[in-house]
């Protein structure tokens, strides 16, 4: 009952993150920059890795039935297979794994290295795949384009890697 409830509550804040700070578009790659990979990276933290990923892929779900919760608090499956699909389908599998690495007994740099790992860099090998395919462009032209985005995911990930040691003991699983 408990993992429903944590399934349920973090599906909902990442569905209203959306709606926090609005996105930031960048033209060239037709992807905004959002909040949402902060919390990605937080559910991750936070949930055990079934819960995170389940968490994330209702989410997804809710966006894909056309409730607005999708970056510009868009909704529709137009979303899944444009130019951003690839980042959102890669999400619960982010949380999921940012999850299965996190020791309570490994320090900052471990984190750090996993986080960028499994929650930036493989996000943008996999993600910059469907970018240049949907926007008919070269793989290393969507690279190109989103390098603007590693500096807001590094702050992203330093901010719920920090909230993530703030939270109780007892809360985390």
């Amino acid at each position: 009952m408990k993992s429903m409830i944590r399934i349920g509550m973090f599906a909902a804040i990442l569905s209203v993150s959306v709606f926090l700070i609005p996105p930031v578009f960048v033209p060239v790659v037709q992807v905004s920059v959002t909040i949402q990979t902060l919390f990605i990276f937080l559910i991750g933290y936070i949930l055990k890795p079934k819960e995170a990923f389940l968490s994330v892929f209702i989410y997804i779900l809710i966006g894909a039935i056309g409730l607005p919760v999708f970056s510009g608090a868009q909704g529709g499956i137009t979303h899944l297979i444009g130019p951003t699909g690839g980042f959102i389908l890669y999400f619960p599998f982010m949380a999921m794994l940012i999850s299965v690495t996190k020791k309570s007994n490994q320090g900052w740099l471990y984190h750090f290295l996993y986080g960028f790992v499994f929650g930036i860099l493989m996000l943008y090998v996999i993600a910059n795949t469907w970018l240049s395919y949907s926007l008919g462009i070269s793989y290393v032209q969507g690279l190109m384009g989103l390098l603007i985005f590693i500096p807001f995911d590094i702050l992203k990930w330093a901010i719920a890697y920090m909230i993530y040691h703030r939270f109780p003991k007892d809360i985390l699983v």
